[in-house]
């Protein structure tokens, strides 16, 4: 008598940088094969660009996809992808498939843009491929099982990242065999400034588990944060300095606008201090999480229902930019994008670098090759590029950790120790050397029989008992 097939799935990630999310999953059941992802981003670091052109996997052969929030490196690509053949359902959340359109036709703008300045044509997708995008969206409940096909069956988990964020439990079984599980954290967070982050479920914690786990921020402990925005927004103000706070349009915005109406509550700021909100994506996110708390869909806890400052004044049309920009009197502008690269920050910016009348005061990760990168780098008094323009940095330059909306090592071990049958543990999502630090953490502190590291190097075959093998990767 033969030996019992013993399914399998095949877990890949053709990349090594933080950005570019795109993990392949390779099914094999007794009685057929079943291949899905996990997120499909786009690359954002210059360097890395030219590898958002293309796939190393057939999208034609994908059956479904996951996408876990509502994020350009973990949602940029999926039109491309769309456009390549893909033509599986993609799983979301309920919110996130209700603000990615606006996402999605934004990157589109964006694509277009850099295109045009650097004098080529091809653009990655089209204002179709998006729609057809969006048309394969699947919307689903957290805490609810979503049947994708007779063998798979996923759980969306809430997660604190950003509005509408989720990690996802996958669960494949076939008659006859023990369920494989896989749980996927997408970016994490165990806690948000607007609602509330459950514990995960007491039965999914006792399941033989493959953990796939992010380590974007896994070289810090949450103790090493530093809460300096509040100070430095409010000594800038008494020094009558106008402030820019480039911040990432979903979450980091309407997070920043809370804790300007928070410090104007508290007298830290005159009601009489202007505050200008600046930015198209910007803008419709916050309207759409205000209908979207309004209608249930979102639960804030009470105090932050109302989290626009008073007197906020939204910037609509050129005239009005420009008119801030002439205004020499203190004020705060919060704007786009968050790295200072894209959007309307790219104006203010360019205006006020010059100035030692102002500060720009960044809120979230500027990578390497970003505007927000090179104003970090780049001593006071010293040239530097902006906008196609080269100006002398004057401006008091500053940044804060303050706003990451990814967990810490800390919050990340605590995450893995509420599982009680860790098979295995894969690291993702950071850079090489996070992703080796963290590893050899969770060996030394957390009760699992094997780690690994996601990359182009090794693809990890995991059965229901755990770790089969590693195996070499042909994507390098």
């Amino acid at each position: 008598m033969g030996k019992k097939f013993q399914p399998y799935v095949d877990i890949m990630q053709p990349t090594n940088e933080v950005t570019g999310s795109f993990n392949l999953c390779v099914v094999k059941l007794p009685t057929t094969t079943v291949k899905f992802i996990v997120d499909c981003g786009m690359y954002q670091e210059p360097k890395y660009e030219e590898q958002n052109n293309s796939f190393k996997v057939n999208p034609e052969s994908v059956d479904f996809a996951i996408l876990t929030h509502n994020h350009v490196d973990h949602n940029g690509r999926f039109p491309f992808f769309v456009r390549s053949g893909f033509r599986g359902n993609i799983y979301t959340t309920k919110v996130t498939q209700r603000i990615v359109g606006k996402a999605l036709f934004d990157n589109l703008k964006v694509l277009k843009s850099v295109n045009k300045y650097n004098k080529t044509a091809k653009t990655l997708y089209n204002e179709t491929d998006v729609a057809t995008t969006l048309s394969l969206m699947i919307g689903c409940d957290y805490n609810k099982p979503i049947e994708v096909n007779d063998y798979v069956r996923l759980h969306f988990v809430m997660n604190g990242h950003i509005f509408g964020a989720a990690s996802v439990l996958v669960e494949i079984h076939h008659p006859g065999v023990d369920n494989i599980y896989i749980f996927v954290t997408g970016d994490y967070n165990n806690k948000n400034t607007f609602f509330f982050v459950p514990p995960i479920r007491k039965w999914m914690t006792k399941l033989p588990m493959t953990l796939i786990i992010e380590s974007t921020y896994a070289y810090m402990e949450s103790s090493e944060i530093t809460w300096v925005f509040r100070e430095n927004i409010a000594k800038a103000i008494e020094q009558g300095k106008t402030i820019v706070v480039p911040a990432y349009s979903l979450g980091r915005a309407q997070e920043v606008l809370w804790t300007l109406r928070d410090m104007q509550e508290e007298n830290q700021i005159s009601y009489d201090i202007p505050i200008y909100y600046d930015g198209k994506l910007s803008s419709f996110y916050t309207d759409m999480v205000m209908r979207m708390q309004q209608s249930g869909l979102l639960h804030f806890f009470p105090e932050k229902r109302d989290f626009q400052p008073e007197f906020l004044q939204r910037v609509k049309g050129y005239k009005k930019r420009k008119k801030i920009l002439q205004d020499s009197n203190a004020k705060i502008i919060v704007t786009s994008s968050g790295n200072g690269s894209y959007g309307a920050a790219q104006s203010y910016i360019k205006q006020f670098i010059q100035s030692p009348k102002a500060l720009i005061h960044f809120t979230g990760y500027c990578p390497e090759g970003t505007l927000g990168y090179n104003l970090k780098t780049t001593p006071d008094e010293e040239i530097v590029w902006v906008s196609g323009a080269k100006v002398v940095k004057r401006a008091d330059v500053q940044f804060t950790n303050e706003f990451s909306a990814h967990a810490k090592a800390d919050e990340l071990i605590d995450f893995l120790k509420q599982f009680e049958n860790l098979k295995l543990v894969l690291v993702t999502h950071g850079t090489t050397e996070n992703k080796s630090l963290f590893a050899d953490r969770i060996v030394k502190e957390v009760d699992c029989n094997e780690v690994g590291i996601l990359g182009e190097e090794y693809f990890y075959r995991v059965n229901s008992y755990g770790l089969d093998k590693a195996v070499p990767t042909k994507f390098r």
